[in-house]
């Protein structure tokens, strides 16, 4: 039996994925997931209007603000956090190392 070149180990496992997400969106589509959500925030909105509407015609006090639909979501765990802050300071140690790189080389050439 011959063994399996790694090209094609990665090849396969790659092909296996997008498949995967094709499946997956296929379905989703066929069976109208997205549409679904569409059609939920088109809702959700004709009832915010027509609550507006309605609080217009009693004369209350209306807010731009109490109609509108909270959408920022933080969806950061601690880990996620963990690579961010890792994610900054490598790229803050980078920054002065090159700036100081070019520091000294600003030296030389000035200095001449």
């Amino acid at each position: 039996m011959k063994p399996v070149k790694l090209r094609t180990k990665i090849f396969r496992f790659t092909f296996i994925i997008l498949f995967a997400v094709f499946l997956t969106m296929f379905i989703s589509n066929k069976y109208g997931y997205y549409e679904y959500k569409k059609r939920e925030q088109v809702t959700l909105t004709q009832e915010q209007i027509k609550q507006f509407e309605e609080d217009v015609k009693n004369g209350k006090n209306v807010d731009l603000e109490n109609y509108l639909e909270k959408t920022n979501k933080n969806y950061q765990t601690k880990f996620s956090q963990l690579g961010l802050n890792i994610s900054n300071s490598l790229a803050n140690a980078v920054e002065s190392g090159v700036n100081k790189f070019f520091g000294y080389i600003n030296k030389f050439v000035t200095e001449s």
